[in-house]
Order: C-alpha cells, then sequence, then structure tokens
C-alpha cells in the first residue's frame, strides 16, 4: 500500500502543466469561448479525440485564439491510467470566438 501512494504521489509530483495559445488576433473583451477535453493515448502519440474546429465551434463568428492546457484537473485524472504505464493524456482545449 506505501509503494502505490508513493508511485501515486511521486506520478502527481512529476505532472507539469503547461500551456500553449494559438492567437488569430488581438483579444476582444466580452467573446464567447468553450472549453473542452482532449485525449490523447500512448505517450501522447495517438490522439484519441477528434481534432479541435475552432471554425465549427464558432459558427458565424471568427475564433480569436485557441488554448491547449494541461491543468491540473487533468494531471490528477490521468494518475489512475498511468500509474501501470504512460496510457491517457487528456488537456484542455479552450476556444476563443468574436
Amino acid at each position: 500500500m506505501k509503494k502505490l501512494i508513493a508511485v501515486a504521489l511521486f506520478s502527481l509530483a512529476a505532472t507539469g502543466c503547461s500551456t500553449i495559445h494559438f492567437d488569430k488576433s488581438a483579444p476582444v473583451t466580452g467573446q464567447a469561448t468553450k472549453s473542452q477535453w482532449h485525449h490523447n493515448f500512448a505517450f501522447a502519440l495517438y490522439e484519441g479525440s477528434a481534432p479541435v474546429d475552432a471554425k465549427a465551434i464558432c459558427a458565424q463568428q471568427s475564433w480569436t485564439s485557441v488554448k491547449t492546457e494541461l491543468t491540473f484537473a487533468n494531471g490528477l485524472a490521468s494518475i489512475p491510467s498511468n500509474v501501470l504505464g504512460p496510457i491517457w493524456y487528456p488537456k484542455t482545449v479552450t476556444v476563443s470566438c468574436n
């Protein structure tokens, strides 16, 4: 049991947060945003979710930025599946529309 707790704590400590921004134009106040989880597997080499289509998400509006982020919640959720090996790597994708 102590080994399992040690592995879980190490996994939690090794989980780093990262953010990548793709900006098309300057941010506008009052813009609409939509966030969703994106799933990757096997060292994040296999994409488990469909690619995020910013144009489809914004529909009639123009997208201004896309942010891909490994949040604390993503890291915490991936710990149980990654104890035995690198299996699942979720990230949060946020699309901002004008």
